[in-house]
């Protein structure tokens, strides 16, 4: 008897209610489900100050608490420019830092990780989701071919060269393109960077045509020179240039080769100086204006700027003035001739 009970015992078959099976698919896509991403680059420069990220900070959970919200962390680094770099595990401590350093911004990167439940949902668990917003563009050229030989993912390298990031890992979409949307309407939101002196901005936008205006400043005044030089070897009697008409001008358009590319050259050594030296080093505003070194940068970069500002409009005189000197010393050779 006892080994018919103990027979019908070993056959019995568990049996998991329809709940403990959807207990079990919740936890299932919870743990071993992969999220999507979503990341948006933008690279236009902007002006970032330490109310703008607060008012994003806001706008975002403007966006969650239209659903229902179980956990949230937020984590926000900041990257300083004397190798520093201060992490803060909680908004409120990031937001109540005191912020009177003398240190200058270098990059802040901001990570939301949050749970929320959604209604109609078919699985009753959180659904985990994943923002990092990354503002900031100080890579090294050695830093940014370390990104290009490390390979990874192909993301990283236009991640890296661009103003700002902003990547979602998500399950729910609808949740991504909200949050997306209001981050870019924040982006475009923000004061452009640029530069208080308007001249620089034109000079940025046309300095090829400044590079041309040198280089065709100095071929016109060999042009002048040339001039001078043909009217004195016509009018007097040199004993270095040949008496036959013809062996004269083939003389002289041998000469205007040289004397072409030899002003040619000039005027792309001054150019190229110019290009160099001074359009290349004009500054713009910082990025950030968060630290108090931040702030005491806008007056460096000024004053920067209008030194330089001098030099460019020197090195233009001379470019222009280079015909004014082919001519006087044109006629000075002519009155020594006399």
């Amino acid at each position: 008897m006892k080994d018919t009970v103990s027979q019908q015992s070993t056959d019995e078959i568990v049996i998991i209610d329809e709940s403990q099976i959807k207990n079990f698919q919740s936890l299932y896509y919870l743990i071993k489900g992969k999220r999507d991403t979503d990341i948006k680059l933008f690279t236009e420069f902007k002006q970032f100050s330490f109310p703008d990220v607060l008012e994003l900070n806001d706008k975002i959970y403007k966006v969650l608490e239209l659903h229902k919200l179980i956990t949230d962390i937020v984590n926000v680094n900041i990257g300083l420019e004397n190798k520093e770099i201060k992490t803060f595990g909680s908004w409120n401590e990031f937001k109540n830092t005191d912020w009177n350093i003398s240190a200058r911004t270098k990059y802040i990167t901001m990570e939301w990780d949050f749970n929320l439940l959604f209604q109609n949902q078919f699985h009753n668990v959180p659904q985990t989701h994943t923002m990092r917003v990354r503002i900031g563009n100080s890579l090294r050229p050695s830093e940014m071919i370390q990104v290009v030989f490390q390979g990874g993912d192909e993301y990283e390298l236009e991640e890296a060269q661009s103003q700002m990031s902003c990547k979602i890992d998500f399950i729910n979409a609808q949740i991504c393109n909200q949050l997306k949307t209001i981050v870019s309407e924040w982006y475009d939101a923000l004061p452009k960077n640029s530069n208080e002196h308007k001249l620089i901005k034109f000079i940025l936008k046309h300095e090829v045509k400044f590079q041309n205006l040198i280089v065709f400043s100095f071929l016109t005044s060999a042009i002048i020179f040339l001039n001078y030089l043909f009217s004195i070897s016509m009018k007097y009697e040199i004993e270095i240039l040949p008496k036959d008409i013809n062996q004269k001008m083939f003389f002289f358009l041998t000469l205007s080769i040289g004397i072409f590319y030899l002003f040619y050259k000039s005027g792309q050594l001054l150019s190229s100086r110019m290009m160099n030296k001074q359009i290349n080093k004009l500054k713009r505003n910082p990025m950030f204006e968060f630290t108090k070194g931040d702030k005491n940068r806008f007056a460096e970069v000024k004053a920067d700027n209008k030194k330089i500002l001098k030099g460019l409009f020197f090195t233009i005189l001379i470019g222009l003035s280079i015909n004014a000197f082919s001519a006087l010393i044109g006629f000075i050779i002519e009155l020594i001739l006399k």
